[in-house]
């Protein structure tokens, strides 16, 4: 595990813990490559709000209007793709997934098999979060910029912030802890989830170094505007069950006074989680190389011990 606090970007503090690799027993470093899984969908929400700042999309548009080729309702807007109010079937559920994972998948037959799978409730009454939200539009976004989603993120992203261990792609091994499961029995290496399956939902690796210069620049407009990134971070209509706590791709809470966004990640052998505090820049990020870790409460704890403290708390 890898944990870092920051503050308006700077580093306050990075400390690892046990082993990235424990066939060979490599001491894990802050340096150190992490798959973080959901936590990718504020960088595909960001695309999205860049997209709609150059006038190629807005939020309100159906979904029917970009991929019409599906089975998708039209009454399914891209508002509620980024909010996860559309409906749509969470296609990490479903049967074939294991396979997809394996194996590989194409975009088509994700989007076949979720727009042919009955919606959940009816397209903006409720709040329930779908993988398949955010795997619709990365294929809107590829769609639109007749680029891959890679492409994208390396352009619009990763270039411009310097985001040099940030990867889509299956970052080196050599910089890469080893993700970890349990088989009921033992720890294992967990397989490796296919990055076509994960994809605009959850394929993007990176270290705590990255993670803390995306979250200031993403708060601060360098990544959208700050209009966009207000968008980003307002609620779901509060009169939604269960929607008052997201925006788009990014989770909102308070803590101690402070409104805070926040995402967890969890994928193949991986945890991961990030929080910022809007008013002061305050982040913490926890990544680790178990997909059993609770980062949220270890997150949370983090958070308590340090903005409690008379010692340390100023920097809350």
């Amino acid at each position: 595990m890898t944990v870092a606090l920051a503050k308006n970007g700077s580093m306050l503090y990075a400390q690892t813990y046990g082993d990235s690799d424990m066939a060979t027993h490599l001491a894990t470093q802050t340096s150190t490559i992490f798959e973080i899984g959901s936590v990718t969908k504020q960088f595909t929400a960001a695309l999205v709000m860049r997209l709609q700042e150059q006038g190629q999309l807005h939020v309100d548009d159906p979904i029917s209007a970009y991929l019409p080729e599906y089975k998708f309702s039209s009454a399914i807007t891209l508002r509620m793709l980024l909010t996860h109010t559309s409906g749509l079937a969470n296609y990490t559920t479903f049967t074939q997934y294991p396979g997809w994972a394996a194996n590989g998948v194409s975009e088509q037959t994700v989007l076949s098999a979720v727009s042919q799978t009955p919606l959940l409730f009816p397209p903006g009454t409720q709040w329930s979060y779908s993988n398949s939200n955010y795997f619709a539009l990365g294929a809107i976004i590829e769609k639109l910029t007749g680029q891959s989603y890679a492409a994208n993120l390396s352009q619009s992203i990763f270039q411009s912030l310097g985001l040099t261990s940030t990867y889509y792609s299956v970052p080196p091994p050599a910089q890469s802890a080893v993700g970890y499961t349990f088989n009921g029995t033992s720890v294992i290496p967990a397989l490796v989830c296919d990055r076509s399956t994960a994809f605009a939902a959850g394929a993007l690796s990176t270290n705590v170094a990255d993670l803390i210069t995306w979250d200031n620049a993403l708060i601060n407009g360098k990544v959208v505007s700050q209009e966009s990134f207000k968008a980003m971070t307002a609620p779901v209509d509060p009169a939604i069950p269960g929607g008052g706590s997201y925006g788009f791709g990014l989770f909102l809470r308070t803590f101690d006074n402070h409104p805070t966004i926040w995402h967890g990640g969890l994928i193949n052998g991986f945890a991961a989680e990030t929080n910022v505090f809007l008013d002061t820049g305050f982040a913490v990020v926890v990544l680790t190389n178990s997909d059993a870790a609770n980062t949220d409460n270890i997150a949370t704890g983090i958070r308590s011990s340090v903005c409690t403290s008379t010692q340390y708390s100023s920097n809350c």
